[in-house]
């Protein structure tokens, strides 16, 4: 079952869901009860990380609770959004990335499910199913996304935005964008084997990237003009997958 795991300030894509159902987990609860939502003839699950009111920040979202009740819920793929600020200079505002590589920035979260049956070691060389990149990149052309195939996506601690100097470092290790959810939610989804891809929406230039104070408020607007974009997007990519 397709499922969308979705940034706080990307909430308006999904409408009105079918149901919605409250899920319990050896890690706790999920940030948000399960919604179920159909898209073009297909039920597909909705959680929502930050929590339904955007109220959970990145450092703070129990990523464990929510991977496992997804795939409690029946997930098999899982299309997470995230929303980013460019370190690639020449990286639009407003443009799409499909992620190919991570780099971990973070700490304190933690990043196994530690429990038995489960295996603490896995093959993470490519931390995004290919498969499921390939239907996400065919789907976003056809629902006329600006986007670029692949980059690598610095995961970064939170909750405050980086400095100048981070993002320099970021950029010189070879990272294009920058956001504070895809780890560990990605190693957790290969860890309990959900085939597992992201769509970054790019909402601001990186500290230092223009020499000006990162505009959080302004940012928000380009969330604002991705809804319907994001909407036809969806329709689409629930169509190519099994």
């Amino acid at each position: 079952m397709l499922t969308f795991l979705v940034s706080g300030t990307l909430t308006k894509v999904f409408d009105n869901p079918i149901k919605s159902e409250s899920v319990d987990t050896p890690f706790g609860e999920p940030s948000s009860p399960i919604e179920y939502h159909d898209l073009e003839g297909t039920t597909c699950l909705v959680l929502f990380r930050h929590g339904r009111d955007g109220g959970i920040p990145a450092h703070r979202v129990n990523y464990r609770s929510n991977i496992w009740a997804l795939k409690e819920s029946g997930a098999t793929h899982v299309l997470a959004y995230a929303t980013t600020g460019s370190v690639d200079p020449d990286l639009p505002i407003g443009s799409f990335v499909v992620p190919d590589q991570i780099v971990d920035y973070t700490h304190d979260r933690v990043g196994s499910f530690e429990t038995s049956g489960i295996k603490e070691h896995f093959d993470f060389t490519y931390p995004f199913s290919s498969d499921l990149r390939e239907r996400v990149i065919e789907a976003a052309f056809v629902a006329g996304l600006s986007l670029r195939d692949g980059g690598t996506y610095a995961c970064s601690q939170g909750p405050r935005y980086e400095t100048a100097a981070e993002i320099a470092k970021f950029g010189r290790d070879g990272c294009s964008i920058v956001g504070m959810t895809l780890m560990p939610e990605a190693s957790l989804a290969r860890q309990i084997e959900l085939t597992y891809a992201a769509l970054a929406l790019v909402m601001n230039p990186g500290a230092g990237i223009d020499q000006r104070a990162v505009d959080i408020p302004g940012s928000i607007r380009y969330t604002d003009d991705a809804v319907q974009p994001l909407q036809r997007f969806n329709s689409e990519l629930v169509k190519r997958i099994p």
